[in-house]
């Protein structure tokens, strides 16, 4: 009977169908030491097609890697190829808070919008956007399905990246929501990110009137939403 329960044991299926609450299993994540932000990834089929996490650069990834493997599994019964998990880190170094009187006359420029290039081939759109700073230009490049709100996706998430390039990797961003708004009979857009960084995550907010370029609109939304917060480096 004993050999029976063992056989039995070794046989059991983890269940690869993921029916459990995404944002619950992401905020769990960051129980995980050093870990700061985590963001799971869905194929259709309901699998686990990605695991992006960000972590302090003073963390091993390799580490945080089976840490992440072993928590899945001990908690949720879920079973990930760690060739899914992928491992971003960011600097330690601070970013400094909002700047004094003192500090004013010695600030930088802030980033400015520059270019918005869109090239569709196919099924598929490449988004490029330029940004620039005291003359030199930061480029951010992203390409994916050619569908209209994925389009939009595509632009914000272009823009971010033209960002933390400005940024050396000392701080993260991700899209929480982009959103159409009726102000006086004018449209505006108003973009939600989240700020990742050593100290954690930040919440900011920024809009625009649209105008006549709907994607224009949603670089300077972008841009007027984390413009104030990384004015300092």
């Amino acid at each position: 009977m004993e050999k029976n329960k063992l056989n039995s044991f070794r046989n059991f299926i983890i269940p690869k169908r993921f029916d459990l609450d995404v944002e619950t299993v992401e905020k769990s994540l960051k129980d995980i030491s050093d870990v700061l932000f985590a963001k799971i990834v869905l194929a259709e089929d309901k699998n686990i097609k990605e695991i992006h996490v960000i972590t302090r650069n003073s963390s091993n990834p390799k580490k945080i890697t089976r840490d992440i493997e072993s928590f899945l599994l001990a908690k949720y019964n879920i079973q990930v190829d760690y060739r899914k998990i992928s491992i971003a880190q960011v600097k330690e170094d601070k970013i400094n808070e909002e700047p004094n009187k003192e500090t004013v006359s010695s600030l930088p420029s802030r980033l400015k919008f520059v270019d918005l290039k869109v090239t569709t081939v196919g099924d598929y759109s490449e988004i490029i956007v330029r940004l620039e700073e005291n003359n030199k230009i930061f480029e951010g490049k992203v390409s994916g399905k050619n569908w209209s709100e994925n389009q939009e996706y595509l632009v914000a998430k272009a823009t971010l990246e033209s960002i933390s390039s400005y940024l050396e990797g000392s701080i993260f961003f991700q899209l929480n929501e982009l959103k159409k708004v009726n102000l006086d009979r004018k449209e505006a857009v108003v973009a939600s990110i989240y700020l990742i960084e050593a100290r954690g995550k930040e919440h900011l907010v920024g809009s625009t009137l649209v105008g006549d370029d709907f994607n224009k609109a949603i670089v300077k939304a972008i841009l007027k939403a984390t413009n104030r917060r990384i004015l300092v480096k």
